[in-house]
C-alpha cells in the first residue's frame, strides 16, 4: 500500500505490472506534503485497485504516471512545486542547492523529491515537446536598439534546433505605457507560451507583468529592466556599473574639472527607461563625490525623439558656451552629431554614449564622440530565447535572476 493524505491505495503486482517498482523502494511509503495547499488536495480518487494501471496520474500527476504498459512518467519541477505549495523556481533552488530558501521550506521539497525518486531527463523531456509550437511574443520598444535585439532574438530561434517556436513581434513607441500594458494583457489573454520585455516603467506594465507570471506565462526582460515584478530575469547591461564607468572616464577627460550636459530619454522615472534612469543617476553621483570640480548644467529630457534631441542639444550649445562634455544615455547620437557639428565645437566637447550602432563607430571615426560604451546588444535578443526554453521544455530556472551583458569600452584607435 502507499499512503497519500491518510489514504492507503492497494497496488496488485498481479494486475498492474508498475507496482514492482514499489516494492524496490518500499510497499509503504508516503508523500510529505504541504497539507494547507488546497491544489495538492484536487485529486481524484479510485477505489478500483485493478483500474489503476489505467489512471493517467495520480493526484493529478503529481506522483507517477502509470501506463496500461507498466512504464512510468515521473513528475515535473512543476508538479513537484504544487505539491509543497511553492514556485517552481523555489524548487529549482533546492535542486540546484542555491540561496534563498527557508530550511523548513528546503526540507520539505528534499523530502517530497526523495519520495517520487525525481531526476532530471533533458532527452526524454525533448522527445516530449518535439512537434509542440511554442508561442513567444516579444513586446519591444521603438528605440535604435531594436533591429539589433530582434536579430539576436532571430539568432537564438536558430540556435534552438528541434523546437517550433513562432516569435510575434509588438512593438509600442517610447514612453507609451498604455499600449505596452495592452499588448500584455492580450498576449495573456490569448495563451501565449513566454515573454521577452523591453518594460516601460510603468505601474500598469508592472501589473501586466505580474499577471503574467501569476498565468504560468514565463516573463524575461531583454535591454532594459523593471523593477518591482515577479518577471523571470533581465538580460542586458549593468546600468550601474556602466554609469560609474562612464563618470570615470568623464572625469579624466576633463581633467577633472569644467561642465557637462547630459542627454537622457526622460527624467522622470514614469514611464521611463529603468536602465536608462540608472545611467542618469548612477553618473551624476559618481561624478559629484569623485569629480567636484565638474558641474551637470542641464540634464535633457530627448524622449527617445529625434527631432527633440536635436534642437535640445544645440539650444545647450548656444546657451553653455564653457560645456567641455556631452554625455548621451540613451539614443540621439545622430542628431547629437549634427549639432556639434553644425556648432563647430566637436573638436573641443568630450562625448561619451552607448553602443556601437554604425553611425555611432563612423562619428568616432570622425573625432565627434569620444567613447562608447556597447552592451553585445543582439545577446541581449539571444540569451532570453535560451532562458526561455529552458524554463518552458526542462522547467530550469536562470542561476541569477539579472544575467548582465559585457560592457566593452571603445575609442577610435580600437575601431577596424
Amino acid at each position: 500500500m502507499v499512503s497519500i493524505f491518510g489514504r492507503c491505495w492497494r497496488f496488485d503486482q498481479r494486475s498492474n505490472p508498475a507496482a514492482s517498482r514499489f516494492d524496490k523502494v518500499k510497499r509503504m511509503r508516503k508523500i510529505s506534503v504541504d497539507k494547507s495547499n488546497p491544489r495538492a488536495h484536487n485529486y481524484s480518487r479510485n477505489n478500483n485497485e485493478h483500474e489503476l494501471g489505467k489512471r493517467e496520474r495520480v493526484l493529478a500527476g503529481k506522483y507517477y504516471s502509470e501506463t496500461k504498459a507498466g512504464r512510468s512518467v515521473k513528475m515535473t519541477i512543476k508538479e513537484i512545486a504544487e505539491l509543497a505549495g511553492v514556485h517552481r523556481a523555489t524548487v529549482d533552488k533546492v535542486l540546484h542547492n542555491r540561496e534563498g530558501v527557508s530550511t523548513d521550506v528546503r526540507q520539505r521539497i528534499q523530502q517530497i523529491i526523495k519520495e517520487v525518486g525525481y531526476t532530471p531527463n533533458p532527452a526524454g523531456r525533448v522527445l516530449q515537446q518535439q512537434g509542440k509550437v511554442y508561442r513567444i511574443a516579444a513586446v519591444l520598444v521603438e528605440v535604435d536598439a531594436l533591429e539589433f535585439i530582434k536579430q539576436g532574438i532571430a539568432q537564438g530561434v536558430e540556435k534552438q534546433a528541434g523546437f517550433n517556436i513562432e516569435v510575434e513581434y509588438h512593438v509600442t513607441t517610447f514612453q507609451d505605457a498604455e499600449g505596452q500594458s495592452a499588448i500584455l494583457n492580450r498576449m495573456i489573454d490569448q495563451g501565449i507560451d513566454g515573454i521577452i520585455l523591453s518594460p516601460i516603467n510603468s505601474g500598469r506594465v508592472r501589473a501586466a507583468i505580474n499577471r503574467a507570471v501569476d498565468a504560468g506565462i514565463p516573463v524575461v526582460t531583454a535591454n532594459s529592466d523593471i523593477d518591482g515584478t515577479k518577471r523571470m530575469c533581465y538580460v542586458g547591461m549593468d546600468g550601474k556599473r556602466a554609469s560609474r564607468v562612464a563618470g570615470r572616464l568623464m572625469g579624466q577627460f576633463l581633467g577633472g574639472s569644467g561642465e557637462v550636459a547630459i542627454i537622457s530619454s526622460a527624467v522622470d522615472a514614469e514611464n521611463n527607461n529603468y536602465y536608462v534612469s540608472i545611467r542618469e543617476q548612477g553618473f551624476s553621483s559618481f561624478i559629484a563625490q569623485n569629480y567636484p570640480g565638474i558641474h551637470v548644467v542641464e540634464c535633457i529630457e530627448s524622449f527617445e525623439d529625434p527631432q527633440i534631441t536635436y534642437q535640445k542639444t544645440a539650444e545647450v550649445l548656444r546657451q553653455h558656451p564653457n560645456l567641455r562634455g556631452i554625455y548621451l544615455t540613451c539614443g540621439g547620437a545622430r542628431e547629437v552629431g549634427r549639432a556639434l557639428k553644425e556648432s563647430g565645437r566637436w573638436k573641443d566637447i568630450k562625448v561619451l554614449s552607448y553602443e556601437e550602432y554604425p553611425f555611432i563607430l563612423q562619428l568616432m571615426r570622425e573625432d565627434v564622440i569620444d567613447c562608447t560604451l556597447a552592451s553585445e546588444l543582439q545577446r541581449q535578443g539571444e540569451l532570453p530565447i535560451q532562458v526561455m526554453m529552458d524554463d518552458l521544455v526542462f522547467d530550469r530556472q536562470p542561476e541569477r535572476d539579472e544575467m548582465f551583458t559585457e560592457i566593452k569600452v571603445l575609442v577610435k584607435e580600437s575601431l577596424f
